[in-house]
């Protein structure tokens, strides 16, 4: 084999590597779940909705069975999610690459 085809396949190998170690490299991702009780009286409903927001934007809703599980993927980075329309002392969420946010959301109806 000549040298110039030795380099070549060296050089194949670590473009090779490099592109698999590149793929493997972690995810851009993480996920935000928890159960959502948002009543539990006796007017319970069957379902309730799960608004996640980032600074004034609504990045994600989900309508779940009450005292159900949502889950929702998303970019990294600080979220306030609830199950009522205001947002005002609702839980933060801080939401890692890789990585699984549990925020359990209270009895909206106590």
């Amino acid at each position: 084999m000549s040298i110039t085809a030795s380099r070549f396949l060296i050089c194949t190998a670590l473009l090779a590597t490099a592109v698999l170690a590149g793929c493997s490299a972690g995810s851009t991702t993480g996920v935000l779940t928890g159960i959502d009780d948002a009543c539990s009286g006796p007017l319970r409903p069957d379902s309730a909705h799960v608004w996640v927001v980032r600074g004034t934007t609504t990045v994600a809703h989900a309508q779940v069975p009450n005292g159900g599980t949502y889950r929702f993927v998303l970019a990294p980075g600080r979220y306030k999610v609830s199950n009522v329309n205001d947002l005002r002392g609702t839980p933060n969420a801080l939401v890692v690459a890789g990585r699984t946010t549990n925020v359990n959301l209270p009895d909206q109806c106590v």
